[in-house]
């Protein structure tokens, strides 16, 4: 097991549907883990499942999904172990930070107040994912310095870089299948919006038919192949003559599908000033200047996660971490072989007290 696939690539938003099947229970103060000291509640965890998505594994050529109550449990215990580990070097986030940058999200970001609105996504929600995020964005960027200098130097080479392209925000569903598309068309004729047939095909999905919402640029590059092309240009000069709320009529978008779009808003293009940018690039500078040090978060994270004690109270699934924790401690074993040190010690490598709980 390479660490990533239990540990998660970074720490990005996850978003969708699934129902507690293996924890059993109605006691939403009840907890479903604890890790160390920390509880895990039924509440919190009933809350994060609303937006997990069943999650999906690359195994070779194959894809599988994973059972999304246990993928946000070891999630939920792996933002915990981080947290603590932010904690006890000092770089945890306050609550006045979280908010902080929480407003400053919003303010540069108005997707966050639609997703809060649309995809079930409360302010809570999205305090707990920025306190994630700037706890290992500290520990990554202890100790590093960016000047102001850097900073606008950064900005005057790369300004192309931070050029907004006019874009259109818009509704859209995409079909291949001949009677799916009448169904939708009749829907329409019937007098249901363009809203409500995105949300009743995102909800109820059939074969071959993406609904969802998103923006497309109105300008910038486009594919190099010639049909890619072809259709990305029509759907952009479509785009740029429609009017806000207006929907289009059938676009064909490649491979067979064809789309259509109900545009909400459309923005002029735009260069960002300096001021209204310094502070993502000195993060990502910090960011850079962090990964270039001989800390290796993940792995640290890693032996973490093997070595502390969590309680899990479905059997089920107790039994399918201890088994991923001991893949683990196999995984960090040959990192640090890899990395020219010595494997843990069977002590430091303990298996972790999962157990049911009291």
């Amino acid at each position: 097991m390479k660490l990533t696939s239990l540990l998660g690539a970074g720490f990005a938003t996850m978003v969708v549907v699934m129902t507690l099947s293996a924890c059993g229970g109605r006691n939403q103060s009840a907890a479903v883990a604890k890790v160390g000291e920390t509880p895990i509640n039924q509440e919190m965890y009933l809350r994060r499942l609303e937006l997990m998505p069943t999650p999906v594994q690359i195994a070779g050529n194959q894809a599988t999904t994973a059972p999304a109550g246990y993928t946000t449990l070891v999630q939920m215990i792996r933002e915990q172990v981080l947290l603590d580990m932010a904690k006890e070097e000092g770089v945890l986030p306050t609550d006045q930070q979280v908010e902080e940058r929480v407003q400053r999200e919003m303010k540069n970001n108005p997707q966050i107040k639609q997703a809060i609105t649309e995809q079930r996504l409360t302010l809570d929600d999205y305090r707990q994912r920025v306190r994630v995020a700037l706890a290992e964005f500290n520990m990554v960027t202890k100790g590093v310095t960016v000047t102001e200098q850097e900073v606008k130097q950064a900005y005057e080479q790369n300004k192309q870089a931070f050029y907004r392209p006019a874009n259109a925000s818009v509704r859209f569903i995409i079909v291949q299948n001949p009677e799916v598309r009448k169904q939708i068309d009749d829907d329409l004729q019937r007098g249901f919006n363009f809203q409500s047939v995105v949300n009743k095909y995102a909800q109820n999905p059939v074969a071959g038919v993406q609904a969802n919402q998103g923006e497309i640029a109105l300008e910038g590059a486009l594919p190099e192949n010639p049909q890619e092309r072809q259709a990305a240009l029509r759907i952009r000069n479509t785009l740029k003559n429609a009017k806000p709320m207006q929907v289009t009529e059938w676009l064909p978008v490649g491979a067979g599908l064809v789309a259509r779009f109900e545009v909400l808003a459309k923005t002029e293009g735009r260069q960002l000033p300096f001021e209204e940018v310094k502070d993502q690039i000195r993060e990502a500078l910090m960011l850079q200047k962090g990964r270039q040090t001989n800390r290796d978060l993940n792995l640290e994270l890693a032996k973490r996660m093997a070595n502390t004690p969590v309680e899990i109270k479905s059997e089920a699934w107790k039994k399918q971490y201890e088994k991923d924790m001991e893949e683990l401690k196999k995984a960090i074993s040959e990192a640090e072989k890899q990395m020219g040190k010595q494997p843990a010690s069977p002590q430091n490598a303990a298996a972790p007290q999962s157990t049911q709980g009291r």
